[in-house]
């Protein structure tokens, strides 16, 4: 019975990923091939913003709402403590999107507004459906991971084929992800809404978590803001066709995603029975994960290249220097699956805080490589990141086996 009712946690995981991936297959056709190159590119700029907000401002809540979720007695506050701290959040965010329209001329007052929409309704969205992932309620959460992909990759495409505007782009998002939200509202009819703001609490929260704002502003700064060195020492365009390179590659995320999805909450939830025995769950995973990206790594190698033009234009996949530069970013896509996947040991162990040296490191390499840019082009970004990510995973394990020798495992 156990084995059955595993099996279909198993299969209801793969159909979600295998859904959201089709539709994002979808948005990259039709990104390659209909949307204006400039127009995607500065989405691309904004989507970077996105990130970087996301990197600064729901890394400690989000880190601790995974941690503490499965220790907490009454689910219902300890939901609505971090829909509270959301609240604040979502007026910081305003103030720093104002700023980056006051620095950053290029977009109007109406994108600036969208752009705060679509953060303030992906932040809510994406907090409160944790809590069917964590509490293992896959069906609902494959629902909700629909709606989510819908918003992001359906919608965008249906409002550009009409009105070919960037602001449509951002309109079929911020809908999108008004439809999604109020399903998920009806979800989550048990966990009404109060406001809870317990000071010692959100103290708690804060000193676990803090190192991984660090940790997560490096990231953003690996993972993209190449896209504003290619912006300023190239062209907007070349900002779109790296991106979509990026997201052909991105493919990779699929194992990244059942990993995620499936392993991740098993992990933390066998943690509170047994912690070293979790600690071994997790290499062997890893180990796992290794073997599939080196075979995956090859077939991508070796597919002939006419099964890219699916999904990006001729013109693009068989030229030899972009064909390289994308087999590249998939490689440093699996690189980045196995360190973000890696860094659960330093999670549980609360030693966050060396994961932000580790980072921080890893930005000044991929920066560095980012200032060839004008010499070699976009194949130097792609490098930049490939190294940097792999720096991050061989001193995660330096750092891991160091805790180890020294028996410091808590």
């Amino acid at each position: 019975m156990i084995g059955k009712l595993k099996n279909k946690a198993f299969n209801i995981t793969i159909l979600t990923v295998l859904i959201t991936v089709t539709m994002q297959f979808s948005f990259i056709r039709y990104a390659s091939y209909g949307i204006d190159k400039t127009d995607y590119g500065n989405f691309v700029l904004l989507q970077t913003v996105i990130a970087g907000l996301s990197a600064v401002l729901l890394q400690i809540p989000g880190q601790a709402f995974d941690r503490f979720y499965n220790h907490c007695k009454d689910k219902s506050e300890f939901v609505n403590e971090f829909k509270t701290i959301l609240i604040g959040i979502n007026g910081i965010s305003l103030i720093l999107i104002t700023v980056y329209g006051t620095v950053y001329k290029r977009f109007s007052l109406e994108i600036l507004l969208l752009l705060f929409l679509y953060f303030v309704l992906l932040n809510n969205y994406t907090l409160n459906q944790k809590v069917f992932l964590l509490n293992m309620q896959r069906n609902k959460y494959f629902y909700l991971q629909i709606l989510e992909s819908s918003s992001k990759f359906l919608f965008p495409i249906i409002f550009y084929f009409f009105f070919h505007t960037l602001a449509s782009i951002l309109y079929g998002i911020v809908i999108g992800y008004t439809v999604s939200y109020i399903v998920l509202q009806r979800y989550l009819k048990t966990y009404r809404f109060k406001f809870i703001l317990h000071w010692e609490k959100l103290r708690h929260y804060f000193l676990f978590a803090y190192p991984i704002v660090f940790v997560s502003l490096f990231t953003w700064g690996i993972s993209f803001s190449d896209r504003y060195f290619i912006d300023y020492f190239l062209s907007t365009e070349d900002v779109a066709v790296y991106s979509l390179l990026a997201m052909v590659a991105g493919v990779g995320q699929i194992v990244g995603q059942v990993y995620f999805m499936y392993a991740e909450p098993k992990i933390l939830k066998h943690y509170a029975k047994n912690r070293d025995q979790t600690h071994r769950m997790i290499n062997a995973y890893i180990f796992k994960l290794i073997i599939v990206f080196v075979f995956l790594s090859i077939i991508a190698m070796v597919l002939p290249k006419f099964f890219y033009t699916i999904l990006i234009e001729k013109n693009i996949i068989f030229t030899p220097y972009y064909f390289h530069t994308m087999m590249i970013l998939l490689v440093a896509m699996f690189v980045n699956i196995l360190h973000v996947a890696y860094h659960m040991h330093l999670k549980l162990l609360n030693r966050l805080d060396i994961l932000a040296y580790i980072f921080f490191a890893a930005l000044i390499i991929n920066l560095t490589g980012n200032l060839f840019i004008p010499t070699y082009g976009i194949i130097a970004a792609a490098l930049a990141t490939l190294l940097a990510y792999l720096v991050i995973f061989v001193l995660q394990i330096f750092a891991v086996s160091r805790l180890k020798t020294e028996k410091r495992y808590v």
